[in-house]
């Protein structure tokens, strides 16, 4: 009666073990599938924010090449002006169409970084652009009010 009861008692707990053995399985199977879940979620996100990025980059980029070449346009227009004045104003206002035509190489090699730039660095190169960009056209400006 002993062994048949010791017997019983160690079939009883070796199917409580099995038992908790098949709902770990499933707890540790669940965990898995939920890691999953949420490494999918996470790429998914990185995705959706990267592809925001790359727009606004591409409108930046976009934007900014507008507002060279409406300064380049300008700055050859005011270098025209400049070159049919007859002297001594043309001879004045020569250095400084110079100095705007050096500021506008500057800007162009700063759009051209900004069109290859990546994510963390084209934001500050947009502004840095822009600023560049104001300074031509405020130098223009000027120039131009000295010829008329």
């Amino acid at each position: 009666m002993k062994n048949l009861l010791m017997t019983s008692l160690c079939v009883a707990l070796s199917a409580g073990l099995w038992a908790c053995g098949e709902e770990a399985d499933k707890a540790a199977s669940k965990a898995k599938e939920m890691t999953g879940s949420a490494a999918n979620a996470a790429k998914d996100a990185a995705a959706t924010v990267s592809d925001k990025a790359s727009e606004l980059q591409a409108s930046a980029v976009s934007k900014a090449t507008e507002m060279f070449n409406s300064a380049k346009s300008q700055v050859d227009e005011l270098a025209k002006k400049v070159n049919s004045q007859s002297e001594p104003l043309k001879s004045t206002l020569k250095s400084g169409v110079d100095s705007v035509q050096s500021q506008l190489s500057s800007a162009e090699k700063t759009l051209g970084e900004l069109k290859t730039a990546a994510a963390d660095k084209w934001s500050s190169l947009s502004t840095q652009l822009t600023d560049q960009l104001g300074k031509i056209n405020s130098s223009v400006s000027d120039l131009m009010s000295k010829l008329k």
